[in-house]
């Protein structure tokens, strides 16, 4: 009889903590492992330059214009109105990647996931095989660009030409688009490599 009231007892306590570790390991593979930003001291200074990016996703599509510009310290892109009004800053420099306070919007995706993005657009390949040594991320070039890749899944497809910057992230399903401003008044459907 007292084994009978002991054994209960301890099945519960084992299925507590058996109902406990699937939580954690289940809140452990929920959560994304963002990919280290490359070191901007390895990136040559630009002057300011405005583009017009096209951000595309299932549930919207939003047009902005984007000021950016880098130097050794830092990676500024203050993403604009059509009209010209700031809507918000991403910064990348030490400290990791941030949006200022001052936003006029919420944007979709996190300054991590905008300032990595745009890291594997503005950095060489080479650069980035370099950065993603030793972790579980990789990049493989391909004919018109590059594919960045998470564990062996490939989680952004980046496609480069003068016209036109394609980011396709495959594991958010957002598209982002990056045209120089002197061609904004053209379809991007003939500026930019087809996904």
């Amino acid at each position: 009889m007292i084994m009978a009231a002991v054994l209960p007892r301890f099945a519960r306590r084992a299925c507590a903590l058996g109902v406990l570790a699937l939580i954690l390991l289940a809140g452990c593979a929920g959560r994304a492992e963002q990919a280290a930003l490359p070191d901007l001291t390895r990136l040559a200074p630009e002057p300011k330059r405005m583009e017009r990016l096209i951000i595309e996703s299932a549930k919207h599509n939003q047009e902005l214009l984007g000021v950016i510009q880098h130097d050794h310290d830092s990676l500024r892109m203050a993403l604009l109105s059509p009209q010209g009004q700031r809507l918000l800053t991403l910064v990348m420099d030490s400290d990791g990647a941030r949006f200022l306070p001052d936003a006029l919007f919420e944007p979709p995706f996190s300054a991590h996931w905008l300032a990595s993005r745009l890291a594997w657009t503005l950095w060489p390949v080479a650069e980035l095989e370099n950065q993603f040594q030793h972790s579980a991320w990789s990049v493989r070039r391909d004919d018109s660009g590059h594919s960045v890749y998470h564990r062996g899944q490939r989680v952004a497809s980046i496609k480069l030409s003068e016209q036109c910057k394609l980011i396709d992230d495959i594991q958010t399903g957002h598209r982002l688009y990056i045209i120089p401003i002197e061609l904004a008044g053209q379809n991007k459907e003939l500026l930019c490599p087809p996904v």
